[in-house]
């Protein structure tokens, strides 16, 4: 899940104790952010984050074996960035390492053979609507009371 996926990782960049848009992790949160607005349709946001997911590659290029990637995934954004608008969506394959293949397998789910889990994620794709359309879908009163609590607090500055 491309929001969970967002999620999860802003959260973990966000509570490092000096966090800044020059570490890593953005890379991965941009690009299921970028995945996320794709599977929508809302084509505008994926070419704009994946754009600055290839900028960043670009520029803050990083060991993608650190994180059990092929050095592929380089080329692979920047394909998946010229193609949206001419190439309908279809989830993204990460060009994962075999470490990080056998790693993932056996975390999650060590019952099945490994062959049958790498058809298995060659084969996944959700679609259901909860999913999809999570982020409008879920409870946003915090995040709403968040906000108008900034809101308010930079009205009363003025």
């Amino acid at each position: 899940d491309y929001f969970e996926c967002h999620e999860i990782m802003e959260d973990s960049w966000k509570s490092k104790e000096n966090f800044t848009n020059e570490i890593d992790e953005v890379f991965f949160i941009q690009v299921s952010t970028a995945e996320y607005h794709y599977r929508r349709n809302n084509l505008y946001g994926a070419r704009k984050i994946y754009k600055r997911a290839v900028d960043r590659l670009n520029t803050r290029p990083f060991e993608y074996n650190e994180y059990g990637l092929k050095s592929e995934i380089k080329s692979l954004i920047e394909n998946r960035l010229h193609n949206i608008g001419y190439v309908n969506f279809k989830p993204l394959q990460l060009p994962l390492t075999d470490a990080m293949c056998k790693e993932l397998h056996s975390f999650a789910v060590p019952h099945v053979s490994y062959e049958e889990f790498l058809e298995y994620i060659r084969t996944l794709h959700k679609t259901s609507i909860m999913l999809v359309e999570k982020h409008r879908l879920r409870d946003r009163s915090e995040i709403i009371s968040v906000r108008n609590a900034k809101r308010l607090k930079k009205h009363g500055k003025d």
